[in-house]
């Protein structure tokens, strides 16, 4: 696959095309993907697409692999001195369980609760009497790092938390993708997990038995988002190195009307 996409790559170089390798959220992802043929139209440049997380795209940018990357969640001071960033739109979590659960809202109190495994059965929320099963994100997801920011509670391996009562319990099944979240919590009946909204949203009109839950007795709506009465906001940002003025150029192109209406279409909030 690796020598078929350099090939491909040799391939539009050698008649002049000039392609842009965008890597990273699989959250922002459809976005680019929604967009990239009249991208091609208007500039003649073709947009290469691919996820691997958040981080992933961070560290392929400032290692010089790649020319754009995504990431769906705030950069760190260190990241934005780093390299150039623009907000394209935002998003939020969403905290989902399969269709058969009758559960409807959860608290922060109640994730803490479940996610480092103090409590283990459904019982405990008037729902059935059934092993809760958890399912988490990969330390190196966006997503997983607006986890952590909103509950408190870490990822086993990250380094910089040493207090075990706020780990996230090691029996988590961790998803890359967000299709691996959505599959797995729409297939596992006493499942519970978390992904981006806009993606939720997407999968659940299109039949996958998962149940968006409300926080704190709010539903994630457009409206609940933007009045910050939901209590997560997140941004998704495409990242580049300055020194780059096609990258440059594309990120500047994504707040035209076009590009704001396929953020929009993909269930997320626009950026203007």
């Amino acid at each position: 696959m690796r020598y078929l996409l350099t090939v491909l790559l040799s391939f539009s170089f050698a008649f002049g095309d000039t392609v842009l390798n965008c890597v990273g959220s699989t959250t922002i992802q459809p976005i680019i993907e929604q967009i990239a043929q009249r991208y091609k139209q208007e500039s003649g440049i073709t947009l290469n697409i691919s996820g691997g997380g958040s981080q992933y795209a961070v560290d392929s940018l400032i290692s010089g692999k790649i020319e754009i990357g995504m990431v769906s969640r705030d950069l760190t001071e260190q990241e934005k001195s780093a390299v150039s960033h623009v907000t394209i739109g935002y998003d939020t979590l969403a905290f989902i369980v399969n269709s058969d659960n009758p559960l409807k809202n959860i608290s922060k109190k109640d994730l803490i609760e479940i996610y480092t495994g103090e409590v283990k059965n459904w019982k405990k929320f008037n729902t059935k009497d059934e092993k809760i099963h958890l399912v988490s994100k990969r330390i190196d997801r966006g997503t997983l790092d607006v986890f952590e920011k909103y509950t408190g509670l870490f990822h086993p391996q990250n380094t910089k938390n040493s207090d075990k009562t706020k780990m996230i319990d090691t029996s988590a099944w961790e998803a890359g993708a967000n299709n691996d979240m959505m599959v797995w919590v729409g297939g596992i009946v006493n499942s519970i997990g978390y992904i981006s909204l806009g993606s939720a949203s997407a999968i659940e009109k299109h039949g996958m038995p998962i149940k968006i839950l409300a926080l704190e007795g709010v539903k994630p709506t457009k409206e609940n988002i933007q009045n910050h009465s939901y209590p997560i906001k997140r941004e998704l940002n495409l990242v580049f190195l300055k020194s780059n003025k096609e990258a440059e150029k594309f990120a500047d192109w994504m707040f035209k009307e076009y590009a704001q209406e396929s953020v929009e279409k993909n269930l997320f909030i626009r950026a203007k």
